[in-house]
C-alpha cells in the first residue's frame, strides 16, 4: 500500500501565515464605543506596556473585548473620559501571569500607560496606570514580525510655536 504524500513545501508557508495572525497584534489603539467618534482632544489613550512581556485588554466596563482579524486581545485603548473599570492580562518575559483589574478615573486628551513591577518576595506582579498627562504622543514599533514583539515609543508633542512639552 502506497504512503500518503504530504505537501510540506506547501503547509509550511500556510501554517506559518495562519500563526502569524495570533503572534501579531493589532498595535492601533481600539477605540471602545463613543471614543471612535472622537477627536484626540476628547479622549484618553492607554497603552499596554510590551517591552519583553505580554499585556492584553480583555475586558472595560465588564465588557468582553474582541480578537482583531486573529490579533488578539487590543494592547492599547481610546475610550471616553471618566471612570473605567479594565481587565488587564499580563504575562511576563519570565513565564509569571495574572489577571487583574483595575479600576481608574481618565482624563480627556490625556495618554496612560500600564506599568509594572515583579514582585520577588512573592513571585507576583503589581500593574499599576501611569498618567503621561495630555502633552505625550506614543506609538508602538514592531521589533520581530515572527513572534510579534513591540517596543512602546512616547515623546512629548511639539506645540504650533515649535516648543515641546516636558
Amino acid at each position: 500500500m502506497p504512503k500518503p504524500r504530504v505537501a510540506t513545501p506547501f503547509m509550511l508557508p500556510a501554517t506559518l501565515a495562519l500563526a502569524g495572525c495570533a503572534w501579531n497584534p493589532v498595535l492601533e489603539p481600539y477605540a471602545i464605543a463613543d471614543a471612535r467618534e472622537q477627536p484626540a482632544a476628547r479622549v484618553a489613550t492607554v497603552w499596554g506596556v510590551r517591552d519583553g512581556a505580554k499585556l492584553h485588554f480583555t475586558h472595560v466596563d465588564g465588557v468582553s473585548l474582541p480578537s482583531r482579524g486573529g490579533g488578539g486581545y487590543p494592547v492599547s485603548l481610546t475610550l471616553t473620559p471618566g471612570d473605567h473599570e479594565l481587565r488587564i492580562y499580563f504575562a511576563g518575559a519570565d513565564h509569571r501571569w495574572t489577571e487583574r483589574k483595575l479600576t481608574t478615573a481618565l482624563e480627556a486628551g490625556h495618554t496612560y500607560v500600564v506599568e509594572y513591577l515583579y514582585l520577588p518576595e512573592r513571585a507576583g506582579v503589581l500593574i499599576k496606570l501611569a498618567d503621561q498627562g495630555p502633552d505625550q504622543q506614543c506609538r508602538y514599533e514592531r521589533v520581530s514580525a515572527v513572534s510579534g514583539a513591540a517596543t512602546l515609543l512616547c515623546a512629548a508633542t511639539v506645540r504650533a510655536d515649535g516648543a515641546t512639552e516636558p
